[in-house]
């Protein structure tokens, strides 16, 4: 049964206040799990547990969220071409509660569920965004809107290959993150609608993943920028931009450096960065091109680093993911839910 919408803020809040001290990192990726990380875990130390096994019908679990209100994680399986969603604290070998797997999606990226609308914006085909019903599933559910593709199909939306999407409540946006610019649609848009607003410009060109921040008002816009063929590394910044930017807009910091940790060999690359408003940090995850898990590693901020700024937590290794990583997400560890369901 769906909370009213009171309820649902009071359990949220709620939640809220009991987890500020506690939450676990979570990451996914190219391999069928989900491996959950305690807040102080460091270097090679094992996760806390999975979500993994033949019953969770996962694929390649590469973006989750936490949704707060309903305690529940929204899972794009890329290659499973389907959204999973899991209670928020159960572990080990478990199936989803739902599977919404339609023809439409292809190959999903990001989602970005929208309680107080009851719906879902999820990357659909490597190209779109399309809204469903939050609480669908199954292959014959219908998308309530599509924004479609800007490419060779002439459209003004300005979509190309989104990689990352993010929902802003205070605007009523989605926003996505394009190779070189960040694109922001309506969630009401329709299929050829131009977008509401862009960032473009130096300070967003290579970028790769978008975390928002809705409390602080604030984007995290992960960028690397190509090799130059003699470098020792790629650089890796983090520019943070207020979210209500437009055009060609200078970020209002960056985090990048030397001890940051960012910065990365030739042949590695970052695959994602996520906003734990929690413990109030950012997490970003890398790896290399081969898919070599021992390579893998996520790098954690606090959410107000700036500058050469040191990471606060640093995990790395097979332990972190099986196959190349997703993009990292927070889940509380200690909400009013919680079963502590283990592997």
């Amino acid at each position: 049964m769906r909370l009213s919408p009171l309820a649902a803020s009071l359990l949220s809040a709620f939640a809220l206040a009991t987890t500020t001290a506690h939450a676990e990192m979570a990451i996914g990726g190219f391999a069928p799990q989900i491996a959950f990380f305690g807040a102080n875990a460091q270097g090679a130390d094992a996760p806390l547990a999975h979500i993994t096994g033949p019953d969770t019908q996962m694929v390649e679990p590469a973006f989750g969220v936490y949704e707060p209100n309903e305690q529940l994680l929204y899972v794009s399986d890329f290659n499973g071409r389907a959204l999973l969603v899991y209670p928020a604290f159960a572990r080990g070998n478990v199936a989803p509660l739902r599977v919404l797997n339609p023809p439409q999606f292809g190959q999903t990226r990001a989602s970005a569920p929208v309680y107080a609308q009851d719906e879902i914006g999820i990357i659909v085909s490597n190209c779109c965004i399309a809204t469903y019903p939050l609480h669908a599933s199954g292959s014959d559910t219908f998308a309530i809107r599509t924004i479609n593709w800007g490419g060779l199909s002439g459209s003004a939306t300005d979509l190309n290959n989104p990689l990352s999407l993010r929902y802003l409540p205070d605007s009523d946006e989605y926003v996505v993150s394009e190779y070189d610019r960040l694109v922001f649609h309506a969630r009401t848009a329709g299929p050829y609608d131009a977008p509401t607003r862009r960032i473009t410009g130096p300070a967003v060109a290579n970028c790769i993943s978008v975390a928002h921040d809705p409390a602080a008002h604030r984007l995290f816009v992960l960028c690397q920028t190509p090799w130059d063929g003699s470098s020792p590394v790629t650089h890796v910044r983090i520019g943070v931009f207020a979210d209500d930017a437009s055009g060609e807009a200078a970020p209002l910091y960056t985090i990048e450096g030397d001890a940051t940790g960012l910065d990365l060999p030739p042949g590695y690359y970052v695959n994602g960065i996520g906003h734990d408003p929690y413990l109030h940090r950012l997490m970003v995850a890398s790896g290399s091109g081969s898919g070599s898990a021992a390579q893998n590693r996520v790098v954690v901020f606090a959410d107000d680093a700036s500058g050469n700024a040191a990471p606060v937590q640093e995990v790395e290794g097979a332990n972190v993911g099986a196959g190349s990583l997703g993009t990292p997400f927070a889940v509380p560890v200690d909400a009013i839910f919680a079963n502590g369901f283990d592997d």
